[in-house]
């Protein structure tokens, strides 16, 4: 309802590894006061980072932690999975190396601290034996390896350069279809007329299509082909072992290496939170018995025609938002709800500034909940909603409502909306409510607890301002 979603949605795009986003997605606010500190501190400290153009990149670090386990299960990986191992060994090492230099941000070192240096022994052998994109094995993997693809390389030339000689020659040339050299089943062979098939002795390994031409690997290099195959095997089974080697000193520091990817991930979180709420100029949050904000804007709007709003509601229990439909009321709820999530999931709210109470919960009612398929209308559903806010509504609660029991007769709406708001005044730590009922205003201005509010409007241009004013009622404009 408060479209958090959409901002971890952006928040995963900020980061830069793929535990990073599988974090970032899967982001929460927390209800626990010191946890939060502890994720606004981390923030601090990634904003101070790119202040001072200090902050260490996580591109290219993969999640890791499944490949290394295969290993210590005795499983092979593939040079493209040893590739992205080594790479993520990588960037988080070099990770730590930058934030040890750049200091002064000792809740990010101590969770780069948790990435082992010894690591970097594995990294380097990886980076000895598997090419930088992770085709293949490099030659120089093992003495062995360079050895048997050296003899591969020559002996391929020789069969290459004397079955060329035998196709120039005048005893083989008048008996080819074509003069070229091609391969069959990886063996060198020659397209020879099949009328001709005796003419040149060697084995038959395929025939075209109309059965014209035969393709014929001459006898004279059938015993070079017999070695290179002999070769290509013994530099397979090199492969093999050295593959087996390399996964099996990754499978040895399987532990260690899902300490690195716990770490870049929750690193490369922190970092992007602190990009997106430098994004959007956050300020930090004072965590306070009040609530205030001043020059609010919702995030998911542009930036440049957003109109900031300011609520500065001190210690008030109830505050009734009235005024213009299209005016910006449900904006304004949704603002204030999603600057107490974003606090409280260690991002900076888009602000001047801002303070806030740590709530257990934020239990909002927005928009059209009707449900066909439930048998629900649009009242009946808000109406279940507002049943559930009061089961688990706390004095460390937020309740947003929009709309508060409209959809029914105006005269009992008013009077059910009345009863509502008096009950979550005295049970909730600040109720919001929206609202074109002017009893409901009317009781707002008569309760010590509880305020008006009004989004502004020009009466000339029929233009809503968008503007909130704490204090005074608003005119419904439909």
């Amino acid at each position: 309802m408060l479209e958090f979603d959409a901002i971890l949605e952006r928040l995963g795009r900020t980061t830069e590894s793929a535990y990073g986003l599988t974090l970032a997605h899967g982001l929460l606010p927390s209800s626990d006061p010191a946890e939060v500190a502890e994720r606004q501190a981390l923030t601090t400290e990634a904003v101070s980072l790119f202040d001072r153009s200090a902050e260490p990149s996580f591109a290219g670090a993969a999640d890791v932690r499944d490949d290394a386990a295969r290993g210590a299960r005795g499983g092979l990986l593939a040079p493209n999975e040893l590739r992205r191992l080594a790479t993520t060994i990588s960037v988080g090492l070099e990770a730590r190396r930058r934030l040890d230099e750049a200091g002064e941000a000792p809740l990010l070192q101590a969770l780069a601290g948790r990435i082992d240096p010894s690591l970097a022994s594995l990294a380097e052998r990886i980076d000895r034996g598997v090419e930088d994109d992770g085709s293949a094995l490099r030659d120089g993997a093992s003495s062995q390896l360079r050895r048997l693809r050296t003899e591969l390389r020559r002996g391929r030339e020789r069969a290459r350069t004397e079955i060329a000689r035998l196709a120039r020659s005048a005893e083989v040339l008048p008996w080819l279809q074509e003069t070229f050299v091609t391969e069959r089943a990886g063996r060198p062979v020659l397209a020879v007329k099949a009328a001709a098939r005796t003419r040149v002795p060697g084995v038959v390994h395929d025939s075209s299509s109309s059965g014209q031409t035969l393709f014929v690997e001459p006898f004279a290099v059938v015993e070079l082909s017999n070695a290179l195959a002999e070769t290509a095997s013994a530099e397979r089974e090199e492969v093999e072992r050295v593959l087996r080697e390399l996964s099996d000193l990754a499978g040895a520091r399987a532990d260690r290496i899902e300490a690195l990817v716990l770490a870049t991930g929750e690193l490369d979180l922190a970092l992007a939170r602190g990009v997106l709420s430098r994004s959007w100029r956050g300020a930090p949050v004072e965590v306070s018995a009040d609530v205030r904000l001043v020059g609010a804007r919702h995030p998911l709007l542009d930036e440049r025609t957003a109109v900031a709003i300011d609520l500065d509601l001190d210690a008030l229990r109830a505050l009734v938002v009235s005024g213009p439909n299209t005016g910006g009321k449900t904006v304004a709820l949704k603002t204030l709800g999603l600057s107490a999530l974003l606090h409280q999931a260690g991002l900076r709210p888009p602000a001047r500034e801002v303070a806030l109470p740590v709530f257990d919960n934020v239990l909002a009612d927005v928009g059209d909940e009707q449900s066909i398929a439930m048998s629900l209308s649009t009242f009946s559903a808000h109406l279940r909603n507002i049943v559930a806010i009061l089961s688990a509504a706390t004095g460390r609660s937020l309740v947003l409502l929009d709309e508060l029991a409209a959809g029914t007769d105006p005269v009992e709406g008013s009077a059910l909306a009345q009863a509502l708001l008096a009950r979550l005044a005295q049970q909730a730590r600040l109720t919001v409510v929206t609202t074109h009922y002017a009893e409901v205003k009317e009781w707002a201005s008569a309760c010590d607890d509880a305020t008006n509010a009004a989004t502004g409007f020009d009466p000339e241009t029929q233009a809503p301002l968008y503007r909130i004013i704490v204090g005074r009622p608003g005119t419904s404009h439909a």
